[in-house]
């Protein structure tokens, strides 16, 4: 029997029950499927929650979406728009439901997932998708989802390597079994894509281990913060100056709150919403440090957007942008119609699975609207409603009211010990304050943190703050030279993991990324996509439908050239191969850009890369000018890839 997560014990003790088509799914899978096999219902997945995910190790995954829809009430129009009968509104297809799920187990979810794909196009084939349609037959889908569209060869390619439809008479041994095997979970071997690393970011996404009392290492927290964390008044705001742990007491909240949860659901799941995505991975280091016994998987931290994003996939709702809308209004209208749209929700409120607590950081962020769909729709009444910020961090022009944020909670707890006092950066921020923001905001009070005299002398704070004004406008070979100099002479002791690079522009820092790898032969750990993964990114396109696309002369050009340098008598090429080609390819434009711009800084490092192809760099140079205009037209491409990041 397959192994089931949770068991079908606990599932049937679920507070939202599972649909008649999704028990019918269960049971069918239980009595199929050997325990090879892991199945795993309802998983959160930060925010996403497909019906069903089946995992083999060494074979891979598919994603199954349950509908217990009758089809007659559904057609399709023009576009292969799903169109509700009754009353002509259109709701998302379950094939781009289902797609979305898997698009954001690569682009958001599983760890290395993304780099993989990009890197070996095949590694998008170790997920597979398909829809359950409980009350229909595959007769039936077949009319109204196949036959109708026969002539459309890219509909019908796309369904050869994307979807699969189950009908009711489709739950039997011997077609389910057919299905996996046209998807490689059944097979002969074990596929070499799905690796066991793989399958462990998998297994930890979908079942992470259970954080244990003894895993963490325990805060002293002050009196104050206790009476937040342990607090039993559901609603609070939080309002604390910088460095006096709000993310800490935020961490330690959530889980007070799941504790208590478990009284009304056996299976909590605890909400904690941020604005900035980067702090995901600073939550979830708090999360670790919590000295409590408590699973991971019941807490989701997710950045706001993302999360609406997830929810109305989950909700079948259909977020359009209309053909035509200039790109300045679309974020106005993305607002106005979904991020910020109560009555969409109001609409919907039936349909959302409520969250045990909700804990949101930096809510100085936030638009009250926000605040008010996420309380009143996503948050159970009986749940922690907990809200932590700083209205002096207020970077993104939230209204404010008599100096503070504006929330829907009344009551204000205030931490005013800065546990950073013991640290130059300290003073400077508050001098920040009374120069800069003096007339908008009250100026932190740090009284609580007492003298800093010992016998009448002033006590040595830690660190160092050194502000440089670059007047050299090249920016990224001044930063460079001052992280460099920095390194190779031990300033400070510096080693090169202590060193973080924060800025506000993507495209400086992708370019920095290069530079600095490039100049001094030496790997960093980039948050962003590399030049050249953006590179190999569009060559994989490129490569997919050369035969679509007139301006593909340079690919054709550079590709039959290495061809002939890199794999000498080699007549046949696999694909391991034409992908090791197009990364020398991304690796030379990605050098070539950078020389360009610094000819006496990477001039010998690209004619070493050139060698390595067997290609000259006077060759190259005449290869880019040759094709300068078609070449131009594919970096616009690629800067807009990286704006959209």
């Amino acid at each position: 029997m397959a192994i089931f997560y949770p068991s079908l014990e606990k599932i049937s003790k679920f507070k939202v029950s599972a649909t008649a088509g999704e028990w019918t799914l269960l049971e069918f899978l239980k009595n199929c499927l050997d325990d090879s096999f892991e199945v795993y219902f309802n998983p959160f997945l930060n925010g996403d929650r497909p019906d069903v995910l089946i995992m083999r190790k060494g074979y891979g995954v598919m994603i199954i979406e349950v509908k217990d829809w009758n089809l007659s009430n559904f057609c399709l129009n023009e576009k292969k728009k799903w169109i509700y009968i009754p009353n002509y509104s259109i709701v998302k297809s379950p094939i781009d439901q289902v797609l979305k799920y898997k698009n954001n187990l690569y682009d958001l979810h599983v760890e290395d997932l993304l780099q993989m794909k990009i890197r070996d196009f095949r590694h998008f084939n170790i997920v597979a998708c398909a829809v359950y349609f409980h009350c229909a037959s595959q007769y039936e889908l077949e009319n109204m989802l196949i036959k109708p569209y026969k002539d459309d060869k890219k509909y019908q390619s796309f369904l050869t390597y994307n979807m699969d439809f189950i009908g009711k008479d489709g739950l039997n041994e011997e077609d389910f079994i057919n299905l996996l095997k046209k998807r490689r979970i059944v097979a002969k071997y074990p596929s070499w894509l799905f690796t066991d690393v793989l399958y462990e970011n998998f297994k930890r996404l979908l079942s992470p281990a259970e954080h244990l009392k003894a895993e963490g290492k325990p805060y002293k927290y002050s009196d104050k913060q206790k009476n937040i964390i342990y607090s039993t008044n559901l609603e609070q705001r939080v309002r604390g100056v910088f460095g006096s742990g709000k993310t800490t007491v935020l961490a330690a909240r959530a889980v007070q709150a799941y504790k208590r949860a478990l009284s009304r659901n056996n299976t909590p799941r605890i909400l904690i919403l941020t604005y900035n995505i980067t702090l995901k991975n600073f939550i979830h280091d708090k999360l670790n440090r919590v000295d409590e016994t408590f699973p991971l998987e019941s807490f989701i931290i997710i950045n706001y957007h993302q999360f609406i994003n997830a929810e109305l996939n989950n909700l079948n709702i259909e977020m359009e942008i209309p053909e035509g809308m200039d790109k300045a209004h679309i974020s106005d209208y993305l607002e106005k119609m979904y991020y910020g749209n109560v009555q969409l929700f109001n609409e919907h409120k039936n349909q959302i699975v409520k969250y045990d607590a909700v804990l949101i950081d930096e809510i100085q962020d936030y638009h009250r609207s926000w605040m008010e769909f996420i309380k009143n729709f996503f948050r159970d009444p009986q749940g922690d409603y907990v809200l932590f910020g700083d209205v002096k961090q207020n970077i993104y022009g939230q209204p404010t009211l008599q100096k503070d944020v504006v929330t829907n909670v009344r009551s204000v707890n205030e931490l005013k010990y800065c546990f950073r006092s013991d640290f130059k950066v300290r003073d400077l921020a508050q001098s920040f304050q009374k120069n800069v923001f003096g007339d908008k905001y009250d100026t932190d009070d740090f009284s609580e943190n007492g003298s800093y005299d010992f016998f009448g002398q002033q006590q040595q704070k830690e660190g160092y703050i050194n502000y440089m004004y670059l007047q050299d406008k090249d920016h990224i070979r001044s930063l460079y030279n001052i992280i460099r100099g920095n390194i190779l002479n031990k300033a400070g002791n510096i080693s090169p993991n202590d060193i973080t690079i924060l800025g506000f522009t993507t495209g400086l820092f992708r370019t920095f990324d290069a530079y600095y790898r490039y100049a001094c032969r030496e790997k960093n750990n980039s948050m962003l996509e590399t030049i050249e993964t953006m590179y190999m990114s569009n060559l994989n396109y490129i490569g997919k439908n050369n035969d679509k696309n007139p301006n593909t002369g340079w690919f054709n050009n550079i590709t039959e050239h290495l061809k002939k340098k890199l794999f000498i008598k080699r007549t046949t090429l696999y694909d391991t191969d034409i992908i090791k080609l197009r990364q020398h390819i991304a690796i030379l434009f990605t050098l070539y850009d950078l020389f360009v711009s610094y000819p006496e800084n990477f001039r010998e490092r690209l004619i070493e890369e050139c060698d390595k192809c067997g290609i000259s760099i006077d060759a190259l140079i005449a290869f880019r000018k040759h094709y300068e205009e078609i070449l131009t037209q594919l970096k616009k491409k690629f800067i807009i890839q990286i704006i959209r990041v």
